[in-house]
């Protein structure tokens, strides 16, 4: 029979939503020959980035979108590997940490053929956007009362959303997070970094030697006059300065951990 071009292409979408997909079958997998070598860290003296972070709801915020995803740190930071501890969980739904990582771009495949291409290396994709991201969802990790992950900084992750299990009452997830350097690369740190905030410094300092002898008004006067260390303003300046600064930092890496890929490509 005769189809005119509109009624064919119903028809071809129709078939292309509804026809059997053969999908292939993964190769057998074969471990690779060659071993790593354990690097032993015994007398060494190794750094780590300490960070704790807590996420509370209540009845009025009853619930936590997620996080985005990333790798953890700048270039410059060095971090290797990262732990987690879970030391306190309580009245939430189940979050999950989830990882995902890159992979090469593929050139067997039919242009546009969404579902294959899903179905046969597991991307994520959206059929109505010819953009795919060349990453591999490879599992997640429940957030569990006193449990602990480590994983390597090579995988991009992301924290799921979660709410309270039960609504009238709060809830929380909180956390220990040790980012860890290089082993072989000593970088910067509290060891020859002293306290920067300036009340510290002028408790101590002003309590000494003729400074300390000095009435409390006239120390607080000379206080006003030191530039160093930082105020808490400054420092508060400088944490939004290094938030924009990583917020780039992730914008650029995304090019490298997530590339985009187009279908209409070919």
């Amino acid at each position: 029979p005769d189809y005119d071009d509109l009624d064919y292409d119903d028809r071809y979408e129709e078939w292309k939503e509804n026809r059997l997909f053969a999908e292939p079958q993964p190769e057998r997998f074969v471990a690779p020959e060659r071993q790593m070598t354990p690097y032993s860290l015994r007398g060494r003296r190794l750094q780590a980035i300490c960070k704790m972070s807590n996420i509370r709801l209540t009845p009025e915020q009853p619930e936590y979108e997620g996080g985005s995803w990333h790798v953890e740190a700048m270039a410059n930071e060095r971090i290797v590997a990262t732990g987690i501890y879970y030391y306190d969980v309580e009245n939430i739904t189940e979050s999950t940490l989830n990882f995902r990582e890159s992979v090469e771009e593929y050139s067997d495949y039919k242009r546009d053929d969404h579902d294959g291409v899903n179905r046969a290396y597991g991307v994520y994709d959206d059929k109505y956007d010819d953009r795919v991201l060349l990453v591999q969802n490879i599992g997640g990790v429940q957030a569990k009362n006193g449990r602990c992950v480590v994983f390597p900084n090579v995988y991009q992750h992301q924290v799921s959303g979660f709410k309270l299990a039960d609504p009238t009452k709060p809830g929380h997830r909180n956390i220990l997070a040790f980012f860890f350097i290089d082993p072989t690369t000593r970088i910067p740190s509290t060891e020859i970094v002293p306290p920067q905030q300036r009340e510290w410094w002028s408790e101590t300092v002003m309590e000494q030697g003729a400074l300390g002898r000095l009435p409390s008004l006239v120390k607080e006067k000379i206080g006003k006059y030191v530039d160093f260390p930082i105020s808490l303003a400054e420092a508060k300046e400088l944490r939004l300065e290094l938030m924009e600064e990583r917020s780039t930092s992730n914008s650029a890496s995304e090019s490298l951990f997530s590339p985009d890929f187009y279908m209409c490509e070919h």
